[in-house]
């Protein structure tokens, strides 16, 4: 098992050699662009182009289409450009001179969106392929937006088969989709680029080409990968400049540092740079400017006594049918589990049929909303319980009108959750409920994430489920799910914010003074940590008016990236709450005889409301509910050998006594 250390680590300097030439980059992430004022996201980023130019006369190329002139008059009257022409460059007349000539009297080359394949293999070795070199070296812009991007840096990611997904690069670094390639124009060496960033989820695909392209010509190259709206300009010397109403977000391996020699990503650290509108970067060293606002978190003792399983997916796939076995035969399959669900009950009864199938022989689901929260019943059975599965709660009525409404049973809940040992499940969104914060509306095309406050159970972290999940559209949820951590992490000043998919699942504990999380399943889970970072949000926005996107920036934070058994540590962890074996006396019970072979006797101050018997490793062999001050147990009908046993005995103000006996 590989064990993840979250580390600070020296920069790689990129070798200068990269920028000998005198040309200047504008690449663009794609998306719509606002053409009609001069405080629309791209208007900075076009006049920026045109102002850097020797002539200001803008060439727009596709392989066949043309752009509407609209977008050219945009360019001279807003811009400042003094000519704008579109030309439909394909493979027939990739090469006729006098079209080249053309195109040549321009000074600024704007190429268009589309299908980056079509652009590699129509205009591969072909003079216009050329013209765009000689232009970049004579200090021209070459500008590119979405497919127009992609072929401007020096890895080409070339889309040649079907377009390669987050989900399944993460899990195949060779993937068949992954068609990569460094024999195309080349203006960007040592870098790859990737467009629609965070829109479509391409976080995890553009470490899958830095991996592939590691792995396969022992190559480390940088990722940039742009937001939609959003582009990165950058000058000769590596200087650049963010501009547009999204991130650009810069990924570098450490130093010294490797992909792990396996076909799934899983790597202990990455720096991951962030920028916003304004914001500056040397891509020589990755030094930023323009950040001053502190978001570092301040330093939190972990303490929770229990221990968590969390997934990310809502149903009984693989994942959950997984965490769910490892759930019931933590201590016993004889201890009772309660699920807390919402008001519908459909799927909190489909986890209780597996749960009962996979071998628990008690199991009880109870509303947790308004109309339990005071609920007596439910606030007696709590402490008789060490097992407690949360699905398909909602955020708010959870929280607020049960666990913090000052009921008898959301009281219950809450003191047990402090005060004992406990074994806690959390399905899918419920899993958001046991970090600092909640995530709410994250399953959105949409950066639009809320922010409430969480259990607070996985101290400084923030937890977003169902990561890279295919809605309606294939990457309908994918800006929801990978915008929402860095943007909850900023702006709460977190030190963690975890994304898992619906292929994994993970584990929560202190251990020897260190909270750590083990990471299972088939597909790698994503942490995003930071320590002394800067940032700022989004607040530039499409048309310049309106509110913003609910995204971050900051100029340095680790991405890590974790297989199955891998593990993670979050921070110091301390708590109070001892394990079973280590109770202390607080209720003065009589046990006797000591050592006993036949009858054991309780005898105690006030009604007993509980009696468990472990043995030594802390299995529980008996388990049975009283109501007064005395109890009778009958050791020789148990299934006990000779040794060691500890008795838990507990009342109805959940006080506890464990004392030591020994079955001859």
């Amino acid at each position: 098992m590989k064990t993840i250390y979250r580390i600070t680590f020296l920069l790689i300097l990129v070798s200068n050699n990269i920028y000998a030439q005198n040309g200047k980059l504008l690449i663009i992430g794609g998306g719509y662009e606002n053409i009609t004022s001069t405080s629309s996201w791209n208007y900075e980023a076009f006049n920026w182009a045109v102002s850097n130019s020797n002539n200001k006369k803008v060439a727009f190329l596709h392989y066949s289409t043309t752009t509407t002139s609209e977008f050219e008059n945009y360019f001279i009257n807003s811009c400042g450009a003094t000519a704008a022409k579109s030309f439909a460059v394909s493979y027939e007349n990739a090469n006729n001179q006098t079209l080249i000539n053309e195109i040549n009297e321009y000074d600024v080359f704007y190429l268009r969106g589309g299908d980056q394949w079509y652009y590699y293999s129509e205009w591969k070795g072909t003079l216009m392929e050329d013209l765009i070199h000689s232009k970049f070296n004579e200090g021209g812009v070459i500008c590119g937006t979405s497919a127009g991007l992609a072929m401007l840096s020096g890895v080409m990611y070339t889309a040649e088969h079907s377009s390669a997904y987050s989900d399944v690069c993460l899990k195949n670094t060779n993937h068949a989709s992954i068609t990569l390639a460094d024999d195309f124009i080349q203006v960007m060496p040592g870098f790859i680029f990737d467009s629609h960033f965070t829109e479509r989820g391409r976080m995890g695909r553009l470490v899958a080409f830095m991996a592939n392209w590691e792995k396969n010509n022992n190559e480390t190259i940088i990722g940039i990968g742009v937001d939609e709206i959003t582009a990165l300009a950058v000058q000769p010397d590596g200087n650049a400049t963010a501009y547009g109403a999204g991130t650009v977000n810069i990924f570098k391996l450490r130093d010294g540092s490797d992909f792990f020699n396996e076909s799934k990503i899983s790597i202990d650290s990455i720096e991951l740079t962030s920028l916003i509108h304004g914001k500056t970067i040397n891509l020589n060293d990755l030094s930023t400017g323009g950040y001053s606002e502190s978001i570092a978190p301040e330093s939190i003792l972990h303490n929770c006594p229990s221990k968590i399983y969390a997934s990310g997916i809502e149903t009984l796939g693989y994942a959950n049918v997984a965490m769910l076995e490892e759930f019931v035969n933590e201590y016993s399959t004889e201890e009772p589990i309660i699920i807390f669900t919402g008001s519908d009950f459909t799927s909190a009864n489909k986890f209780k049929n597996k749960l009962i199938e996979l071998g628990s022989e008690e199991v009880n689901i109870y509303r947790a909303d308004y109309s339990t929260y005071d609920d007596e019943d439910i606030a007696n059975e709590i402490p008789l319980t060490r097992k407690f599965l949360f699905v398909g709660n909602n955020s708010y009525d959870f929280m607020s009108l049960f666990l913090n409404a000052n009921g008898k049973a959301g009281d219950s809940l809450k003191s047990s959750l402090i005060n004992r040992k406990l074994i806690l499940g959390f399905i899918g969104d419920n899993s958001r409920f046991c970090g600092t914060y909640i995530v709410g509306n994250y399953l959105s095309s949409n950066a639009n994430a809320t922010i409430s406050e969480g259990m607070n159970l996985i101290k400084n972290t923030a937890i977003v489920p169902r990561t890279f999940e295919r809605g309606n559209d294939i990457t309908n949820y994918w800006n929801g799910t990978n915008s929402a951590i860095p943007y909850v992490v900023a702006k709460e000043k977190l030190l963690h914010g975890i994304w898992l998919s619906i292929e994994n699942y993970m584990i929560y504990q202190g251990d020897q003074g260190k909270a750590k999380i083990t990471i299972k399943g088939s597909s790698p889970a994503m942490i995003l940590t930071q320590n002394g970072s800067k940032g700022e949000l989004v607040s530039q926005t499409y048309s310049g008016s309106g509110t913003p996107d609910n995204k971050a920036g900051f100029d340095k934070m680790y991405l890590s990236f974790l297989t199955d058994q891998e593990e993670y540590f979050l921070g110091e962890y301390e708590s109070t709450v001892t394990s079973i074996q280590e109770y202390p006396t607080k209720i003065y019970t009589g046990i006797y005889p000591n050592p006993v072979k036949d009858k054991l006797f309780i005898k105690s101050q006030k009604d007993i409301q509980l009696v468990c018997i472990y043995n030594i490793i802390g299995t529980l062999k008996f388990r049975a509910n009283y109501q007064y001050n005395e109890a009778e147990i009958d050791i020789g009908k148990l299934d006990l050998t000779e040794g060691v046993y500890m008795v838990e005995v507990r009342n109805w103000d959940d006080e506890i006594e464990v004392q030591k006996i020994i079955i001859k």
